[in-house]
């Protein structure tokens, strides 16, 4: 990742302060969740951010910014969704119930008690996006909650307000939390290894652009925990991260299948989308206390799985499989050898022993090799 996430809030100069005249007003206080998102072979790539956020009543705006450019089309509201089925006892991991309910809001409750109150944000009014440019940086983007949605929030009560939004990881941002390295590998082989590097920074102040350092520092809220959920196929070995796991599981496929999709799953496709889903692994990592607030958060994890090589692999068997029936039928014309007496993969055999001592076959590797990686270049271009 090239850069670090930030998020700040702007006071309201105006609101209430706290009832002791002399006394310093306390930050907000902030939970956040974040769920990142990666299955190659269905497209998905996505991060979820969650706020959940209390005792905000001098709260104008918040602010989150991403270290690249961003399009506001690529932000999707998810409080309709978390609605689906099981989905709230899946985000929050325990049983959630959804009870009153407006056209923005609606309340929850666990156990009986009073839960959470999730709010709609409608994108382009309630968020709205700015670009930023930094020189050193590189472009990036702030997403603003709106004085009014903020206003929404504090005028919902005195239980924690929650909002979910998903980022789709697309174009320019599809490779902001992950690089994919490739081994060096011969061409000629049936597979090589591939490395994902994941990474998730937060608050990070030395990587900040300075034109977001002095308002990021200046307004920050107090962060008393991050959940961050990474969720991989099955295929990736997980080879080293930067903090112990707090778990590791598969994924639950009926309670997330709606949450992933963006909708309600019919029941005659339900058993599909939980074979698929049922691939997925969760790796959970957390930080953070209400006695022991963080300041900043990162999260580092590398996978490794096997990248086919089958294609130049098969060209190749093939190509000596010509050839070789090309030497045989010489052999048959020119020396009087009959098909039987010469079989075909003698003519491979004695072809891989020409190659080898003229020294060609380096030569056919290079060109091979230059050629995959020309070719890798160009799908990636095509593919943003």
């Amino acid at each position: 990742m090239n850069g670090t996430l930030a998020i700040w809030y702007e006071p309201d100069e105006n609101g209430n302060s706290s009832p002791l005249i002399d006394a310093e007003p306390q930050p907000p206080n902030l939970e956040i969740h974040f769920n990142l998102w990666r299955d190659n072979p269905s497209k998905t790539n996505f991060l979820d951010i969650g706020l959940r956020l209390s005792d905000i009543d001098l709260v104008k705006r918040i602010y989150l910014y991403f270290p690249v450019a961003l399009q506001i089309e690529q932000f999707q509201d998810l409080s309709d969704v978390m609605a689906y089925g099981q989905t709230l006892d899946a985000v929050f991991n325990m049983v959630v119930e959804v009870g009153s309910k407006t056209d923005l809001r609606y309340e929850t409750t666990t156990n009986g008690e009073p839960f959470v109150t999730v709010h709609k944000v409608k994108v382009g009014d309630d968020l709205i996006l700015t670009p930023v440019e930094d020189g050193l940086k590189g472009p990036g983007s702030t997403i603003t909650l709106t004085e009014n949605m903020c206003k929404r929030l504090r005028a919902a009560g005195s239980r924690s307000q929650y909002i979910r939004l998903r980022l789709h990881l697309t174009g320019k941002s599809t490779s902001l939390f992950t690089q994919e390295i490739v081994g060096q590998e011969k061409i000629f082989v049936s597979s090589s290894q591939r490395l994902e590097l994941t990474e998730l920074r937060l608050n990070e102040q030395r990587s900040f652009p300075h034109s977001i350092a002095k308002r990021a520092s200046a307004n920050p809220f107090k962060i008393a925990r991050v959940h961050y959920f990474l969720i991989r196929e099955l295929g990736h070995a997980l080879v080293t991260q930067h903090a112990p796991l707090r778990k590791v599981r598969r994924l639950e496929a009926k309670l997330w299948a709606s949450y992933l999709r963006g909708r309600e799953i019919a029941a005659r496709d339900a058993a599909e989308e939980e074979r698929l889903l049922s691939r997925l692994i969760i790796y959970h990592w957390r930080e953070g206390s209400k006695e022991e607030p963080i300041q900043d958060f990162t999260a580092f994890a590398s996978f490794q799985a096997s990248a086919p090589g089958l294609l130049f692999y098969m060209i190749g068997v093939i190509f000596l499989g010509a050839i070789g029936s090309a030497l045989n039928d010489w052999g048959k014309i020119y020396w009087g050898v009959t098909v039987t007496s010469l079989p075909y993969w003698c003519g491979g055999l004695a072809l891989l022993w020409l190659v080898a001592r003229s020294g060609v076959w380096g030569w056919l590797e290079g060109r091979a090799s230059w050629l995959w990686r020309i070719c890798t270049k160009s799908a990636k271009r095509l593919m943003q």
